[in-house]
């Protein structure tokens, strides 16, 4: 198992474009970059999406609290980083996937994913940086 790191910021209004964030046919899907509506959908979006990909929880939790930090000016007031990246690593060790989302000013919307891979909930869904890897027909 490994873990696909994905983010977005931009105009939180924009997430009212659910058909960008299914994958459903002629929806715009696999080229938006708006976060899909279910965490293991991002494994159906291209490979060139994904920010980085780690073989440890630590090291990805590492990513995630180190982006999460230079979006969210001020972090969190509610739970500090430190609390924040332990409860990432145990869902991490568990194989679930995490994400740190939250609007940093009226309409701005930061989000940072972690995506577990083979994903336990979309078993089907292959690896993107294998599927990417393979020849085409």
């Amino acid at each position: 198992m490994h873990f696909h790191g994905y983010e977005w910021a931009g105009d939180g209004r924009l997430l009212a474009k659910e058909s960008e964030r299914r994958p459903i046919e002629s929806s715009g899907f696999r080229l938006s970059e708006l976060p899909p509506m279910m965490t293991g959908w991002w494994l159906l979006r291209p490979a060139t999406q994904i920010r980085g990909t780690w073989h440890t929880a630590a090291d990805a939790a590492d990513w995630l609290a180190k982006r999460y930090e230079e979006h969210t000016p001020g972090g969190d007031p509610w739970l500090p980083i430190d609390a924040r990246r332990q409860r990432a690593l145990a869902q991490l060790a568990r194989a679930s996937d995490v994400i740190w989302s939250r609007w940093v000013s009226d309409s701005r919307w930061s989000g940072h994913y972690l995506i577990a891979c083979p994903n336990k909930t979309w078993p089907t869904i292959p690896c993107p940086t294998r599927r990417a890897a393979r020849p085409s027909a």
